[in-house]
Order: C-alpha cells, then structure tokens, then sequence
C-alpha cells in the first residue's frame, strides 16, 4: 500500500518590494498585505509559537470555580454530600414544605419551603429537642400546646443571649400561602443538628420574630426590665405552625 505524503508546506515569504513608478493603489494593498502577515506571523503547522508572552488573559465573565462550594452544583459540595432535609408538617399532620440543611466551608446553608401557611413574615428557628409533637407539653411542664415538646430556642455551649444559637431568618409568606428562604448560619453544625443521633425541631411560628429587639424607652407595669423574659426567649413570634424533625 501506498502511504501519500502530506502535502508541502508553504513557506513563508515576503512581499516583493514595489518597483519605483507603482501606483498608490498597488503600494497601498502591499501595505495592507505586510499588516496581515505581521498579524499571523511567519509560522507553519508544525511550527509553535516562537513565545506565549504578551497574550491577553482569557476573561469569561465568571469567577474561577470554588472548591468550596458555597453554591449548589460547584465542585467539592453536591447533593449527596454532607447535607440533611425533613419535611414539615402542621399540627395536623398534615405536609407544610420541606426544610435542607448544606454543609459549606465554614457555614450552613439553609433552604426552606413552606406551603399552606398564612400571608407575612415567620419566625423560623432550631430547637433544642428533636420532636415534633402536636398538642404536647414543654420541658418546663408550665404549658401545653403545639409542638411545644421541641423545647426553646437552641443555645450551645455556653450561649445564653439573643440571638440564640438556633435562630434564624424569618420566612415570608406570600398571598399564595407559599414562602422560600435560602439562608446561612455559622452559629451550629451537622453534628449539633444530629445531636447524637436525638436529632433537632425545626420550627415555623405563626408570627415574625423580633429577636428580643425591643427598645429600652417602653416600660413595662411594675417597673419591670425591657425586654421582658418571653420576648427574650421567643422573639414574640407566637404559636408554632409548623415543624420538623432534621437528625
């Protein structure tokens, strides 16, 4: 079999130098002609580049993938990593939305959807015990009422003010009953959520929450300190809606 060769390469050549007596036009279309050449340069196929110095930086528009995924689909976080999700249920029974929590760098990022809830911002927060139990008792043993077995707000380690541990943004709700929050969080970890294995009460309250921030010039009757107790350790944000159990 005959193997064909490849064909020549052209080598490269210059512009002839105009005789004396041409025309503008032609010297005009020589020059044009010198202007590409110095463009694509003296190389052949099976030449490289003399030298890669000088060329501009490639810019797309983006930044650099992250390796630390702080948004969904970059390198190194993914669904399937470290991340935990329940749904949420009314005092009912019945579905209310779902709640996802992502580990990052450093951070959680929190998504929750809620659905069949009423118009206007809820307080939205991680309580300590990991139950979701309609028409229950509070550790305290002081009241009862929905969901109330979740316990208070999450405080770690030795955490005693406001905002606590387990508070977080409030969700707004729209006409529709439907609300989504994406949010995020350094105050806790996979590993506080999971609690050895006892897991945490993700909470949806009827009302916002305020997160004890009420101004020292409303009194209160008897002289008593502003804000009160329950402001403090409710944010004032009402009766709980909704929940879930995330471990």
């Amino acid at each position: 079999m005959t193997v064909p060769h490849p064909a020549p390469t052209r080598p490269c050549t210059r512009e002839p130098t105009p005789r004396a007596g041409s025309s503008r036009r032609r010297g005009a279309a020589l020059l044009a002609g010198a202007a590409v050449l110095a463009v694509a340069g003296c190389t052949t196929d099976n030449d490289p580049p003399e030298s890669t110095t000088g060329l501009p930086s490639v810019f797309t528009g983006s930044p650099a993938p992250l390796t630390t995924g702080e948004t969904p689909g970059e390198p190194g976080h993914s669904p399937g990593g470290n991340f935990v999700t329940a749904g949420f249920a009314d005092p009912e029974g019945d579905p209310a939305g779902t709640v996802t929590f992502v580990e990052r760098a450093g951070f959680l990022e929190i998504q929750a959807r809620v659905s069949g809830l009423e118009p206007g911002f809820h307080g939205f927060h991680v309580h300590e015990n990991g139950t979701c139990e309609a028409d229950s008792t509070a550790p305290d043993r002081n009241e009862t009422g929905d969901f109330l077995s979740a316990g208070g707000h999450l405080q770690l380690g030795d955490r005693t003010g406001v905002p606590a541990s387990g508070d977080l943004t409030s969700i707004h709700v729209r006409d529709d009953g439907r609300g989504l929050l994406v949010t995020s969080t350094d105050a806790f970890t996979l590993a506080d959520l999971n609690n050895n294995g006892r897991g945490r009460a993700v909470v949806v309250h009827a009302g916002p929450d305020n997160f004890g921030n009420i101004p020292t010039r409303y009194t209160l009757p008897d002289g008593a300190a502003v804000p009160d107790r329950q402001t403090l350790t409710t944010g004032d944000a009402g009766p709980r809606v909704a929940c879930a159990v995330v471990e």
